[in-house]
């Protein structure tokens, strides 16, 4: 038997076991420690490649859809920038694109005519509201969870995502880990 991974992001396969020793795995799961952040970082991968995939059926780049979600409001291309986590020269060719399109319109601002805001059309915002639709579809695994494991699931990835948005936190977690590996 061959055993093989259907995306370089997946995680690794395990050899084969006995019948009676895969059932019993799938009744008490024996994780390695590691196994449940290498499986969260193998989502995110995932998610990386669906978000490409759900743009394309839409007809837009990764990051037009980006741009495109993130105008909720109208928004200078700079703020749309940071948004984005990149340069503002390269929100120029999305945003091109993007109102070429039909999709965005730049308007001058109230307060300040030589900024640049970005507002999304009647179109756009259709076709935005289509992705924030299909954005909110659960997969088929994670929508037949039971409510209370779905709660303890967020709320654990909610503490990940704070630790992991805190820049402190971080460097803690790298500290700790360099002082277990020198034992």
């Amino acid at each position: 038997m061959t055993l093989r991974r259907t995306s370089p992001h997946a995680p690794r396969p395990r050899a084969p076991q006995e019948p009676h020793a895969e059932a019993q795995s799938q009744v008490h799961p024996q994780l390695n420690p590691d196994d449940a952040w290498g499986t969260i970082i193998s989502l995110c991968f995932s998610v990386r490649d669906w978000w490409s995939a759900l743009c394309e059926e839409l007809d837009l780049t990764p990051s037009q859809g980006m741009a495109l979600r993130s105008l909720d409001r109208p928004l200078p291309m700079s703020t749309l920038a940071d948004a984005l986590a990149c340069d503002a020269s390269n929100i120029t060719g999305i945003v091109d694109k993007l109102e070429s399109r039909g999709l965005i319109a730049r308007r001058g601002a109230d307060h300040d005519r030589r900024v640049k805001m970005l507002c999304v059309t009647e179109l756009g915002r259709s076709l935005r509201d289509r992705l924030v639709k299909r954005l909110l579809e659960p997969p088929a695994a994670l929508a037949a969870l039971p409510l209370d494991l779905k709660a303890r699931l967020t709320a654990t990835l909610r503490k990940v995502i704070a630790e992991l948005s805190d820049p402190a936190a971080v460097e803690d977690q790298r500290r700790r880990s360099l002082r277990v590996a020198r034992g």
